[in-house]
């Protein structure tokens, strides 16, 4: 049997499986590393500096809570949105839902440009 008798198809990776992601109903379950999906509250966003790489980072929680909440004490993941100087939607209070994968940067759970989409909120 040659090639010619049977073609050959490229594949990236396993055909037909998708990347598995844990569900998460708190953020104290975040696991150190693996994927998750998660639903939170943008607390803060901050800009990277003029004279480095555009990067905007958000931190989300599970619950916005009072100014006198220290970032320490609440379960929390940063957001990083590398190459991105602003990113349609996310600002704080925004209810966000997310995927991606967890790293742990500087002690912080940390996903790199996640997947995201803003959940709209009731009006009241």
């Amino acid at each position: 049997m040659s090639l010619k008798d049977k073609p050959v198809t490229p594949q990236l990776g396993p055909s037909g499986q998708k990347p598995t992601y844990q569900r998460l109903d708190s953020l104290e379950q975040l696991p150190s590393k693996g994927r998750v999906e998660h639903t939170g509250y943008v607390q803060s966003v901050s800009y990277s500096a003029p004279n480095v790489a555009p990067r905007l980072t958000a931190v989300v929680v599970d619950r916005l809570g009072t100014v006198s909440a220290r970032r320490g004490t609440v379960p929390h993941v940063r957001l990083a949105f590398m190459g991105q100087k602003t990113v349609p939607g996310i600002k704080p209070g925004v209810k966000v839902e997310y995927s991606g994968m967890v790293a742990p940067v500087d002690q912080i759970p940390t996903i790199f440009n996640p997947r995201y989409v803003i959940v709209p909120e009731a009006r009241r």
